[in-house]
């Protein structure tokens, strides 16, 4: 067994971490990039974006003719000082991405409503957008209080084939995208 001095070792470990950070890397996962609450007349829009980014194997699923499920969830509360927060609004909606090899455009589904693209980083981007999501009635308001709105997005793996569900639940994480909850306050 060779024997190393620490100052090999200490050579290996930094080459090892130039080699890591030279390495161009992809994130992958699901970020929450910006959000507004904004007042439209009687509602309460969402606005803003999360940045999509597919693992190697979603791609390739993607690629290949499976149709990928996403989940935005929003949660809306009247903040209150001296008592548990009211509850005001409970929603989710469902995004479908799929790809149509014949064609090779790839589909986005938002409450029904479909819309093509020619590459995945437009699909991806149409799939993570918050544009125009009625959430909140001004009759549910209070003036002069403070309120909350959480959003989360997630990949839906019970959308998924069977035989890929068992394949996303034994992975780490390759299948489990997550954006966390993320929240924003504001007052009205």
């Amino acid at each position: 067994m060779p024997v190393s001095s620490r100052r090999d070792f200490l050579r290996a470990a930094a080459a090892c971490a130039c080699l890591l950070i030279t390495q161009p890397g992809r994130a992958e996962g699901i970020q929450l990039s910006l959000i507004e609450v904004v007042q439209k007349g009687e509602l309460f829009h969402l606005s803003g974006h999360f940045d999509i980014q597919l693992s190697p194997s979603l791609e390739n699923a993607l690629q290949r003719g499976v149709q990928i499920t996403f989940v935005q969830t929003v949660e809306g509360e009247r903040v209150r000082d001296y008592w548990l927060s009211e509850g005001l609004v409970d929603q989710e909606r469902r995004i479908r991405v799929a790809y149509n090899a014949l064609l090779r455009q790839y589909y986005v589904t938002v409450s029904g409503v479909s819309s093509s693209h020619d590459t995945l980083d437009d699909a991806l981007r149409a799939a993570g957008d918050l544009r125009e999501w009625a959430v909140l009635s001004v009759k549910q308001m209070k003036k002069k209080s403070s309120y909350r709105v959480q959003v989360r997005m997630q990949l839906d793996l019970s959308q998924l084939p069977k035989p890929l569900q068992v394949n996303a639940l034994s992975s780490s994480g390759r299948w489990q995208l997550d954006s966390g909850w993320q929240e924003r306050e504001f007052k009205y």
